[in-house]
């Protein structure tokens, strides 16, 4: 820190407190905002009916919710899975599965659980299936960028 004069004034570190918290707050609303919009556009091109907002707020949350339970339980039986070693390709077939179960599996508990909104068994494995594709896109820019640096 030498050439930096530390913070002294106890109301600039409360200013730059607030406006880190107000940041991260804004950041976080609108990638949740953008979820929970995205859900509601998804909603009605599949003909989910639900009763309230508040109703599709709630299951928009308990899928990131009880999501990462699901989500434990696959990685673990995804570890588990490659411990037999088996062929790559099986390897890999197994694991798209294994995701799409999960991702439906949660969406199913989530649906049961907000009796407010209701899904078709199709709407909800085109539901699972288009957030593992999303999932698996994100995750392979990731690893691309990983590569890159």
């Amino acid at each position: 820190m030498a050439g930096q004069a530390p913070i002294k004034n106890r109301g600039e570190k409360q200013r730059i407190i607030l406006f880190i918290s107000l940041l991260l707050t804004l950041t976080l609303t609108i990638v949740f905002s953008g979820f929970f919009l995205g859900t509601m556009g998804f909603f009605k091109v599949m003909g989910v009916t639900y009763k309230s907002n508040y109703g599709v707020f709630l299951f928009a949350l308990l899928v990131f919710a009880v999501g990462f339970f699901f989500e434990l339980g696959g990685k673990f039986l995804k570890s588990m899975s490659q411990k037999l070693k088996p062929a790559p390709y099986l390897l890999e077939i197994w694991k798209t599965v294994l995701d799409i179960s999960m991702t439906w599996l949660t969406i199913y508990t989530v649906d049961e659980l907000v009796t407010s909104v209701h899904m078709l068994l199709w709407s909800e494995w085109i539901f699972a299936l288009l957030l593992v594709i999303i999932d698996y896109v994100f995750d392979e820019k990731k690893t691309q960028l990983k590569k890159l640096a």
